[in-house]
């Protein structure tokens, strides 16, 4: 399982290069909430030293995300699963999103189960109470 904060940038290690059949491949990552059902999706780029080992990605969490560059927008905290594919794609020059590389996929390499929390230093802001005021009356 992934710790992954809100509002931060986290350092996700992974181990994909063992289930790729493509040399240098482009891996589009894919969060689904388990709540709301919702498909989140990022491309990465992997900044490990020794990709044969395994393969580390820096992924931003914030609004407003450029999901071709290791960003993402997420919803609410909570599980999410996560699926990781590789993809034929030899850049991502001409796509609008990382959504876009959907059917570039040719194979999923992992899959697992991240869970989203806030930032130790984030600051949490509810909205309004509801005041009202409901009396059992037999």
């Amino acid at each position: 399982m992934i710790k992954f904060n809100k509002s931060a940038t986290n350092n996700v290690v992974v181990t994909l290069k063992e289930n790729s059949t493509i040399a240098n491949p482009i891996y589009l990552f894919k969060f689904v909430s388990q709540q709301t059902k919702v498909n989140y999706y990022f491309i990465g780029t992997d900044i490990s030293a020794y990709k044969d080992r395994y393969n580390q990605f820096t992924i931003v969490e914030k609004p407003g995300a450029n999901t071709l560059n290791g960003e993402i927008t997420l919803g609410s905290e909570g599980f999410y699963d996560y699926k990781v594919y590789q993809t034929n794609l030899t850049n991502t020059s001409g796509l609008a999103n990382a959504e876009a590389a959907v059917p570039n996929i040719t194979k999923e390499v992992e899959d697992g189960l991240v869970y989203v929390v806030f930032a130790a230093n984030t600051n949490i802001t509810y909205n309004s109470i509801d005041n009202t005021l409901i009396v059992y009356q037999p």
